[in-house]
């Protein structure tokens, strides 16, 4: 695709159709995006916030955590990679290439903050299973929650508890997000 001029814009399921395994895409309004390569950092927290979930959130509930891999549907034309999230489908095909009901969301914030905290948190609420947008901003240590009912921004420090209310009803210590940093 590089290089190549596109007549048209791609939909989600033209996207996941073309798009290359080993590789971090994301299609944003029909023009795939091919995400930086992580840095140490963003990929500490994420694995952080990955385990964090994986203590807390146990079997043999309804739902699961994943980390990276899979997209979001946000409309026919635009789908995200989130770095983390809470999945309550029911366990689908291995070959699934995107969340089903993604009631929570993680990104990890190295250097798109501001894309992160307007444009992503937005859209991901556009799909109907989405409860919870959390954007983790790994440089300052600092989580902001936003829940769909009342979309009021939460910011939360490190000594603060990430409180999960709705399908998923959960805990988590912001620490444990860089429990691994130094």
């Amino acid at each position: 695709m590089d290089g190549a001029v596109r007549e048209r814009l791609m939909t989600v399921e033209e996207f996941l159709d073309w798009h290359p395994d080993d590789e971090k895409w994301e299609l944003v309004g029909g023009i795939p995006i091919r995400m930086m390569s992580e840095s140490n950092l963003h990929d500490t927290v994420k694995s952080g916030i990955g385990a964090a979930i994986g203590r807390r959130l146990r079997p043999p509930g309804p739902c699961r955590p994943g980390i990276d891999g899979r997209q979001v549907f946000i409309d026919d034309f635009t789908s995200y990679r989130p770095d983390a999230y809470i999945d309550c489908a029911p366990f689908g095909g291995p070959g699934d290439l995107t969340v089903e009901k993604p009631t929570v969301v993680f990104e990890v914030s190295i250097s798109s903050l501001d894309r992160d905290l307007v444009e992503k948190r937005a859209n991901y609420f556009h799909n109907p299973h989405v409860e919870h947008v959390v954007v983790v901003d790994a440089n300052a240590r600092r989580v902001h929650h936003f829940r769909r009912d009342d979309r009021e921004e939460r910011v939360l420090e490190v000594a603060d508890t990430l409180e999960l209310s709705g399908t998923v009803m959960l805990d988590l210590p912001v620490a444990e997000f860089f429990e691994w940093l130094p």
